[in-house]
């Protein structure tokens, strides 16, 4: 969608071009119009248009004058000139204002149309450059900001912390060197929020991440972020009180979890330190989060009663990995799970010793079944007992998947495909199709790419979308409505992803199936 400016001080002559031309099919969908050049200049300062059909001779500020200011405030507008004389200098100032055209009155109609389907497929090309050079600068500075990353990461985890690598991180992005408060973020649900509304991406998540931590931090002198482990690390400079940055730390976990639905821990040492203290700042943090309860965020302190164990459960699970039973698998977990939620409060540090006793379970059964296929151990810093049933299970489900597939397997990868083809409108995900089919989402994802060449997530996309653009065309109702009805609770989000799959929103794309 694009703007025009249509300078003239004749008022016929305006009126003329408005009417004569079909806009709409020029993608061009707002038309300013100025009587001479000084009024012109207010319009552009104002609306930005994309082109402009100027006139040369009109009072107070001519053609010539208009066009030499456009340039002196670097405005890149595409211009039409429109002149009853034929003089050189009026060409050349077409050329000096990277002019498409240099019509003559009475000109016709249709050269003027003619000019306009150029000037616009030179202003597509020049916003396509400019995405594209966008998009490798910004790939650039994502690549940087992961490097950045990775060496704090190293700097930190060695044996002794290399401190003359942290400090000359912390001077190339001008942070300061002491006196900084350190805050630690442990984030609960990422896997779910990746799978439900970043289509399996998590780099997206993690721009939003970046993006909320930007406007909640933006009051204070200076912020550094990087990641480690499981964590967000976040190091900040301001003068400020230990109790007003406790503030920032709530609305940061607040603000991630109203917009992006992501939930946190957080610990946070209420003491400054310098560069040389980063991984002790760290430490402290961590040892305030392993007291979070993991059934409902509160802090508590360590329970002395009696705790189930999992590796009671250790022969029924390798009798259901020898019968392949995937359903009996998830039931023995579920119900293990059960037994800690009933005691009505779990610490993250007792969450993570069954986390320890699940890979010891993993490896011994591994061992007794002769794998020959490595399985990867549960992350240690899991928080959130859902994900931690949801992983211990899949885990025992990829060891039965290891040992080979079978017909009923590959009958199970086209009835998951009919699946999203008839839920649409639902929840759809790899691990809701996972817990529905009983395969790892791992498997389902591999073997779906194997039998279909795409992705799930590419194939559920292109359904939906193909769906939101039969009822644009074919129907009046609302885009709001045909977000719900294609599974996008956010018709923003929805908006996005057509423009991105389509090319255009869906209000545009609406407008012109209905001109057809």
């Amino acid at each position: 969608m694009m703007k025009v400016l249509i300078v003239d001080d004749e008022q016929p002559v305006r009126e003329s071009v408005e009417l004569s031309i079909k806009w709409a099919k020029h993608d061009i969908t707002e038309i300013y119009m100025a009587g001479d050049g000084i009024e012109a200049l207010d319009i552009v300062r104002r609306e930005a248009p994309e082109l402009i059909i100027c006139d040369m001779s009109m009072p107070r500020m001519d053609g010539t004058g208009f066009l030499e200011v456009l340039r002196e405030e670097g405005w890149d507008s595409k211009v039409i000139v429109l002149s009853g004389y034929q003089e050189f200098r009026y060409a050349r100032a077409t050329l000096l204002a990277d002019g498409v055209d240099y019509l003559l009155k009475p000109f016709k109609i249709d050269d003027l149309d003619k000019a306009i389907a150029r000037a616009v497929q030179s202003i597509l090309g020049s916003k396509q450059n400019k995405s594209e050079e966008w998009r490798r600068s910004h790939q650039v500075n994502e690549a940087q900001v992961l490097l950045n990353e990775q060496k704090m990461v190293t700097y930190l985890q060695n044996e002794t912390v290399n401190h003359e690598g942290v400090r000359q991180l912390l001077t190339d992005e001008g942070f300061p060197l002491e006196d900084f408060y350190i805050l630690l973020f442990l984030p609960r649900n990422v896997g779910e929020v990746v799978d439900r509304y970043f289509m399996g991406d998590e780099s997206l998540l993690m721009f939003s991440v970046r993006n909320i931590l930007r406007d909640v931090l933006n009051p204070l002198a200076h912020y550094y972020f990087f990641r480690m482990e499981s964590f967000l690390c976040v190091l900040t400079v301001g003068n400020i009180s230990a109790v007003e940055m406790d503030y920032y730390r709530r609305k940061l976990e607040e603000s991630w979890m109203s917009t992006i639905r992501v939930e946190t821990f957080s610990g946070f040492s209420r003491q400054k330190f310098g560069y040389r203290d980063i991984l002790s700042g760290l430490k402290e943090a961590k040892t305030e989060i392993l007291k979070s309860n993991v059934l409902n965020g509160q802090r508590i302190e360590d329970d002395q009663r009696q705790m189930p164990s999992l590796m009671d459960k250790e022969l029924l699970v390798l009798e259901a990995l020898k019968k392949r039973d995937k359903e009996y698998l998830g039931e023995l977990i579920r119900s293990f799970v059960m037994e800690l939620r009933a005691r009505g409060y779990l610490s993250l540090k007792e969450l993570q010793h069954y986390t320890i006793e699940a890979n010891l379970l993993i490896m011994r059964v591994s061992r007794q079944l002769e794998l020959e296929q490595h399985i990867e151990p549960l992350s240690l810093w899991i928080s959130d007992l859902e994900e931690w049933e949801k992983a211990l299970t899949h885990t025992f489900w990829m060891m039965i998947e290891s040992e080979g597939e079978n017909l009923a397997s590959l009958r199970s990868i086209h009835a998951i495909r009919h699946y999203i083809e008839s839920h649409l409108g639902e929840e759809i995900s790899l691990t809701v199709l996972a817990d529905r089919f009983y395969f790892s989402p791992q498997y389902i994802s591999k073997k779906f790419k194997e039998n279909y060449d795409m992705t799930i997530m590419n194939y559920l996309t292109q359904l939906r979308m193909d769906k939101a653009k039969s009822l644009l065309s074919h129907s009046d109702i609302s885009i709001i409505e045909i977000s719900q009805l294609v599974g996008y609770e956010d018709d923003n989000y929805f908006g996005k992803v057509f423009r991105k799959h389509v090319g255009e929103s869906p209000s545009h794309y609406r407008k012109k199936q209905q001109e057809r």
